[in-house]
């Protein structure tokens, strides 16, 4: 008897549970704009648990008497009413989407839950979603806070039901198994900012982004922004926590600033020390002016991309030693100028193989490499094929000119030419027996040769086939057909070509196959 008492009391909690989880499921399809039949199915589903938690609640309240009695009156009151308010959501949902018009006050807006307001519509606002990163919280908290948590019109069960939606990975684990009640909304709030919302936990969190930065090593106008930027976003966000890193007898700024400097580029921070002097004042010398000389040069490498850095009579602009005017006197233009002139004298001695004083082209590590090592370097570093400059790829290379390397007409410079095919002086007897199979006749102009002949295949199938001759090419061509007929096979590659004219052409899939050619009418 007493177990069945027991049994009993349990399948309330277990239905009450139930209806719950189906009243959030409920809201968050109203809240995403879902299929109306869908919203439809999901009231039927949640009207069939209330009827039957009902029915089961009416047998439990007799069993009970006085104030246990009575609580459980109160408890399914409460749950009756959340049952009714989300019902009428719903409906109000299907209305509007039916394009039915409104019902009294409980009109909603596409992709909205339906509450009850002043004016019976709720704003087309798109919250973001907090995945539970401790650096997002302030921006979150900040737009859920003026959209949702302080407004008098909406109530505590669709406030809960609003941050249930906009919360996701750890921080919806942190508050899912509340159950979604009006009461239990500020304990959800309060267990979100005590969680990811303390001031010096994200004061903490900013510090570790600025540690954890990743270093930009070359002097592009993509890595240096993106750093400037991440640096400058970490910063203002301290001093919006009441944590101004740039005020006090010593400044956190003087802190980050060591660490912070060897995260850019050589040449920008030897560029940063020429143009500061050795003599620098506190107010000239700090993290704010090498941010605002960061951002120039990446303004300067934006302007300038593709062009030749300044010549050195620029040099003759710099402040000399007898007279260094203070840096607060100096024009946005001067400012300008100097930076540029600075970079000048630092990038030009700074080989990007070695850090050394010299051009690339004359790096003794770099010309004692062999040429596939000297490829990975180039690769390594994101230089130029073409002139082994940084800032552009060899297809935007503003200096045009091939190789030149034994007639080379290929995009490539020419310490990264590839030796020589060409067979030795033993086999010049044979290829001269070759030429003499052909007919060859020269074209008119300027055209290349054309000559007639057979090609042999390794079965021993032949086609007459029309030869152009380019005493230029690197590789020979046959069609697509002609190889078929002649039932050649081979591995496929990858390969660039560069065709007349100079122009690299994209990377293709080609087939390496082998074949003879004969004379017209000869044997093979």
């Amino acid at each position: 008897m007493a177990s069945s008492a027991k049994s009993r009391s349990k399948k309330p909690v277990a239905l009450k549970d139930r209806l719950n989880r189906l009243l959030a499921e409920l809201d968050e399809l109203c809240i995403r704009s879902a299929d109306v039949f869908e919203v439809e199915e999901q009231v039927f589903l949640m009207e069939e648990s209330f009827r039957a938690a009902d029915a089961l609640q009416t047998e439990v309240e007799l069993d009970l008497e006085g104030e246990e009695r009575q609580a459980a009156i109160d408890d399914w009151a409460l749950c009756r009413q959340n049952y009714r308010e989300g019902k009428t959501r719903a409906r109000a949902r299907m209305v509007e989407a039916r394009g039915e018009g409104p019902i009294g006050s409980c009109n909603v807006s596409a992709g909205m839950p339906a509450v009850r307001s002043s004016n019976g519509r709720l704003p087309e606002v798109t919250l973001p979603k907090f995945t539970g990163k401790v650096l997002e919280f302030p921006s979150f908290w900040a737009q859920f806070e003026a959209n949702v948590h302080k407004r008098s019109d909406l109530d505590n069960a669709t406030k809960f039901t609003y941050l249930l939606s906009n919360t996701e990975g750890t921080a919806r684990n942190a508050i899912e198994g509340i159950p979604l009640t009006p009461e239990n909304y500020p304990q959800a709030v309060d267990i979100l900012k005590k969680r990811f919302g303390r001031p010096r936990q994200v004061i903490r969190k900013h510090l570790a982004a600025l540690w954890r930065e990743p270093v930009c090593r070359e002097m592009t106008t993509r890595g240096i922004q993106s750093l400037v930027d991440e640096v400058t976003k970490h910063l203002r966000c301290l001093t919006a926590l009441d944590r101004n890193p740039f005020v006090g007898h010593l400044p956190a700024s003087e802190v980050l600033m060591p660490m912070l400097l060897d995260k850019f580029p050589p040449a920008l921070v030897k560029a940063w020390d020429t143009n500061i002097g050795p003599d620098a004042a506190e107010d000239e010398d700090n993290l704010q002016k090498f941010l605002e000389f960061a951002q120039w040069q990446a303004n300067l490498l934006a302007k300038s991309k593709g062009e030749d850095a300044k010549p050195p009579a620029a040099k003759s602009e710099q402040r000399t030693p007898s007279s260094k005017p203070s840096r607060p006197e100096l024009t946005y233009g001067d400012r300008i100028r100097s930076t540029a002139a600075a970079l000048a004298v630092v990038a030009t001695r700074s080989c990007l193989f070695c850090s050394g004083e010299h051009k690339e082209k004359e790096c003794e590590k770099f010309l004692k490499a062999d040429l596939s090592r000297r490829r990975d370097m180039v690769r390594a570093k994101n230089v130029c094929f073409n002139c082994l400059s940084t800032g552009h790829r060899a297809r935007e290379c503003p200096k045009e000119r091939p190789c030149g390397v034994d007639g080379c007409r290929q995009a490539h410079h020419r310490l990264l030419h590839p030796p020589s095919t060409r067979e030795s002086t033993g086999s010049s007897e044979s290829d001269r027996t070759h030429q003499g199979l052909l007919v060859v006749r020269s074209t008119s102009g300027k055209g290349l040769q054309t000559a007639r002949a057979c090609a042999y295949g390794r079965n021993g199938n032949y086609v007459m086939v029309n030869c152009l001759l380019d005493t230029r090419a690197a590789v020979s061509f046959i069609r697509k057909d002609v190889a078929k007929a002649l039932g050649l096979n081979g591995s496929h590659e990858c390969c660039r070509f560069t065709t007349l004219g100079g122009r690299v052409r994209p990377e293709c899939r080609w087939r390496r196959v082998e074949f003879r050619l004969g004379a017209v009418g000869g044997s093979s």
